[in-house]
């Protein structure tokens, strides 16, 4: 083939022929990057279960959540072995993973009690430190998901301290606060005249108390609740 000898025809040809070529290459590529977007776009919006230790304090408990952003149906739960508390505490009732879960809605999250954290690691202790756990679910549209087995293990946790509820602590100060003021605007301290202009007052100071003191808090801590609480005092009070 004599490339030196092609008419205008010939070459116009040979072009088409590349374009076809090249277009359904391009098609192939587009093909793909859809099918890829679509397959992110399904992980992104699938419910996702999983099942995890939860701790508060030294009590232990076993966490079922949706952290999907779907609602996942028929959630079905096992483990590789039998669960037991510490202490063969048979009290526990574990009888939900005996059937599917309905439904949880994303955010949704089901926990159950197991015990002391130190219980666990007891020298007489028989109750097992971990579990393979399988989970299976649908979701809105009937497709089923198997996720690869989850481990849970409390062994890493043996010689460590529990992690500190500063919520908690917020929701005592602020309590403790309210009743203060209660003592303060008793009989038995101010006597104050209550109007209904007066109670919406404190229901809006309220509301504002308790923004105040959150945005304290996640500006700087429990130490800038107790800060920005003893300022409000000392003006309300002297």
């Amino acid at each position: 083939m004599d490339f030196r000898t092609w008419q205008a025809s010939e070459w116009a040809a040979f072009g088409g022929v590349g374009a076809l070529i090249v277009y359904i290459v391009l098609g192939v590529i587009a093909i793909r990057q859809l099918r890829e977007s679509r397959r992110l776009r399904e992980l992104e919006y699938r419910p996702y279960v999983i099942v995890d230790f939860y701790f508060k304090g030294l009590s232990v408990f076993l966490e079922v959540r949706n952290t999907g952003r779907n609602p996942a149906r028929d959630v079905t739960v096992s483990f590789d072995k039998e669960l037991v508390p510490p202490n063969d505490r048979r009290s526990a009732n574990f009888s939900i993973f005996d059937q599917p879960i309905p439904m949880m809605a994303p955010g949704r999250s089901i926990r159950l009690p197991l015990g002391s954290g130190p219980a666990f690691f007891d020298e007489d202790q028989t109750a097992p430190l971990s579990y393979e756990v399988h989970v299976t679910y649908e979701d809105m549209a009937g497709k089923v998901h198997r996720d690869p087995p989850l481990l849970l293990d409390l062994s890493p946790y043996k010689h460590t301290v529990p992690p500190r509820d500063d919520a908690a602590d917020l929701v005592s100060v602020v309590r403790q606060i309210r009743d203060l003021q209660k003592k303060w605007t008793s009989s038995s301290g101010l006597k104050v005249l209550s109007t209904d202009q007066l109670r919406a007052e404190r229901r809006r100071d309220r509301v504002d108390h308790w923004y105040d003191a959150r945005h304290a808090y996640e500006q700087g801590g429990f130490r800038a609740v107790i800060r920005g609480e003893t300022q409000r005092f000392r003006r309300h009070f002297g």
